[in-house]
């Protein structure tokens, strides 16, 4: 790994601008550093992108889509690079880190490649031509938690639609986004076509988003920082397409086989250390299984491994922070003052950024640990009495993006996904990852727009109707 993660602009490295440190969560220790490049290189960056959009949003689809193609090929190549540089910068198992973080955004590039030859980019309708074009320069802000899946995401579908692109990755993994960045240059894109800005969120995303270059902002991360990115969008009235916080219900139904559905379910909630927007956090059970299902759950939680996150036997490693660390502790902490009941776990830290997977039950549905994202190995047991009112209970709150079905009826399953309010619904264990071309994303607190498939290529285009 590079000791240094630098900006990226119209390809020459940058590295002006206050060091940032960049840690190992597992080892604690020092890994490099990225910089606080600031407003004077984002303008850099959004005026490379500029230059080169005419040239790239003229290149024909299906040159555009190869691109996309060859770029997967290069991940797949360098599959254990990439995997490895993820694992250090946040402590992601390498096992998770390589289907995740490297096999997945290779099938969204192959996927998108696919979208971008198929979309309908000239479309009869009404007796009007409806003509869909690139947008611009699309500005791309995208987390720590599963960043080189992020990535690929938004730039895979902008630069299919045409724009360019200046990414600005999280200063917490820098070095993914210089390898990912290298990959698409390697794969025969124009130089300036995918710029990367290092820096925090307040100072260069700021300066990022607020840009008067910036015809589109694709943004992941918190629901406060997703509002300060929407306004400052707002001054340029630049397009904003928001992934934002989630708090996802898994519903059990009580004809679920249980083993199945309880090890999916505590799956899903607790992948990646519960370090996911969409991982369903809030179990919603049969109050007359309740006993059943919480025996279940320890019998799970006692198979996990946590540890060494570079060790493939370790199925769980650290929080990528200590600042994370600390906030989940703190919910975990509320969670039994407001009455919770400690089903697994202790809720407290354990050594290094480790927290154990940790289990609340008898939890008031007005408390912070079940209306709020805890982003942590911490999962919340609600139970319900009939079918209506678990879909009354998945429902009531605040956040919208995903959710989970369990039951031995797949028809039933799809009966009770059609009345949850949620951008997506997974039913008896489909993964998002086995799905590239599927939408994804949000909606109340959770956001707006997509990412994904022909509707995720769409939000980076516009539509000019022509009536003749």
């Amino acid at each position: 790994m590079a000791e240094q993660a630098a900006s990226l602009i119209d390809g020459t490295p940058s590295q002006v601008g206050e060091s940032i440190t960049v840690i190992d969560p597992f080892t604690g220790e020092s890994i490099g550093s990225t910089h606080e490049c600031g407003a004077q290189t984002v303008d850099l960056a959004v005026r490379a992108a500029s230059r080169t959009f005419e040239e790239w949003s003229r290149t024909p689809v299906d040159e555009r889509a190869g691109v996309l193609e060859r770029a997967a090929d290069l991940l797949d190549r360098r599959s254990a690079e990439v995997a490895s540089t993820v694992t250090r910068e946040m402590g992601m198992p390498i096992r998770l880190a390589t289907v995740t973080q490297s096999q997945l955004p290779a099938s969204v590039l192959r996927a998108a490649a696919g979208t971008a030859r198929s979309f309908p980019w000239i479309e009869d309708i009404d007796g009007a031509q409806l003509q869909r074009r690139a947008s611009g320069v699309v500005a791309a802000i995208t987390p720590w938690n599963m960043p080189v899946h992020q990535i690929v995401a938004k730039v895979s579908a902008a630069l299919g639609a045409g724009c360019t692109v200046v990414l600005k990755p999280s200063e917490a993994t820098p070095f993914d986004a210089v390898a990912i960045a290298q990959i698409f240059l390697d794969a025969g894109l124009p130089r300036g076509a995918f710029n990367v800005v290092q820096g925090t969120g307040e100072v260069t995303g700021s300066a990022l988003a607020a840009h008067p270059g910036i015809a589109h902002v694709s943004f992941t991360g918190s629901v406060g920082a997703g509002r300060a990115v929407a306004a400052l969008a707002a001054g340029t009235l630049a397009r904003t397409t928001l992934e934002l916080g989630g708090k996802s219900p898994a519903v059990i139904l009580p004809d679920a086989d249980l083993d199945v559905a309880i090890a999916g379910a505590l799956g899903s909630a607790l992948v990646n250390s519960g370090q996911a927007c969409n991982a369903p956090t809030r179990m919603v059970i049969p109050v007359q299984s309740a006993g059943e299902i919480e025996q279940r759950i320890a019998a799970v939680a006692a198979t996990l491994v946590l540890g060494d996150p570079s060790d493939p036997a370790t199925t769980h490693g650290p929080l990528a922070s200590k600042r994370q660390l600390d906030r989940v502790v703190d919910y975990a902490q509320s969670a039994l003052a407001d009455g919770g009941r400690l089903v697994v776990g202790t809720g407290k830290p354990e050594s290094g950024c480790f927290m154990a997977p940790t289990v609340v039950a008898d939890l008031p549905a007005t408390t912070r640990a079940v209306r709020e994202e805890i982003f942590g190995p911490v999962v919340v047991l609600q139970t319900y009495r009939d079918i209506d009112d678990a879909v009354r209970i998945a429902n009531d709150s605040d956040f919208g993006l995903s959710a989970e079905v369990w039951s031995g009826d797949r028809d039933t399953a799809k009966v009770v996904a059609s009345k949850l309010h949620v951008g997506q619904v997974k039913v008896n264990g489909i993964r998002t990852r086995e799905r590239p071309s599927v939408p994804f994303g949000g909606v109340k607190q959770s956001g707006y727009g997509r990412e994904l498939g022909a509707l995720g290529l769409g939000e980076f285009t516009d539509v000019t109707a022509v009536m003749a």
